[in-house]
């Protein structure tokens, strides 16, 4: 990636979706849905966004106001949301200081499209079910 030969664009899913020790460590190329969406890294940056820095890495919280979730109603995770998190995520680990819907031939609206499409249309509904549920558990604030 990084010497420009290996192109990644939105249908090609980086490695920090999956959890693990490593991020990506336990992605199962037999069952690819197996501990998608469920990494470390994300979790903390939902937390982030959507409950404040200092819920970020646990601990105690030293919040002035109310989170982003109780200020907008949210109330529950949706794939929009998980989505919106997997964005923030890769700007996050780019080198790129500004914002922008592209990063070289990668769009981040694809990117979003794409996983919003993944989780919505899911024919494992069961699966889709649980991560929505394991989401709700480590984000929503209570």
């Amino acid at each position: 990636l990084e010497s420009g030969k290996l192109l990644m664009t939105a249908e090609d899913l980086p490695a920090f979706l999956w959890s693990g020790e490593r991020p990506g460590d336990d992605y199962d190329p037999e069952n690819e849905l197996s501990c998608l969406f469920k990494s470390y890294y994300l979790v903390r940056v939902a937390r982030h966004i959507f409950l404040g820095p200092s819920s970020a890495l646990g601990g105690d919280s030293r919040a002035t106001r109310s989170c982003n979730a109780v200020l907008h109603d949210m109330t529950s995770v949706d794939a929009e949301h998980i989505a919106y998190t997997c964005v923030q995520a890769r700007f996050g680990i780019v080198s790129k200081s500004t914002w922008s819907e592209k990063d070289g031939i990668f769009s981040y609206l694809e990117f979003y499209r794409a996983i919003v499409s993944l989780i919505r249309d899911a024919t494992d509904k069961r699966w889709r079910n649980a991560l929505l549920k394991w989401w709700n558990t480590y984000v929503v604030c209570s």
